[in-house]
Order: structure tokens, then C-alpha cells, then sequence
């Protein structure tokens, strides 16, 4: 490939990346495509997070109520 021929394709994609929108509304656009991406959050929120789908799992499991004690049940 020339030199010449490079710089010309090297151009037209630089124009090409130059035209993308870069803004938070883009960008939240992007994010809202792929929710089962998280990609935010402090280490205390992935702790709750993970709390959470855990005792998700444990109703799917048992039912609501399983691990801390029916009161009805007394």
C-alpha cells in the first residue's frame, strides 16, 4: 500500500470517529442497550447487589420466608 493510500484511508476514518456523537446522551444510550452490564457503583453497592440476587435465589429455592423463621409458624 503507497504512503498516499494510507494517509487517505488513515483521513476518512479519523472523519468517520469525528462524526460519532460523544455526549452523555449518547453514551447513557449505549449503556441502556446492555443492561445486564453494570458498570457503576461503589464496593458497597455490588455487596448489596450480590446480597440481594443471593436471596433471590434462596426464595426461588424455599419461598419467602425460608431462612428467617415463618413468625406463623411460631
Amino acid at each position: 500500500m503507497k504512503a498516499s493510500d494510507f494517509l487517505k484511508k488513515y483521513e476518512r476514518e479519523q472523519e468517520e470517529h469525528k462524526k460519532e456523537e460523544h455526549s452523555l446522551q449518547s453514551h447513557a444510550k449505549e449503556r441502556a442497550k446492555h443492561p445486564d452490564h453494570l458498570n457503576a457503583g461503589t464496593p458497597y453497592d455490588w455487596e448489596d447487589l450480590e446480597a440481594y440476587r443471593k436471596e433471590l435465589e434462596r426464595m426461588e429455592r424455599e419461598g419467602p420466608g425460608g431462612s428467617r423463621g415463618d413468625p406463623k409458624k411460631g
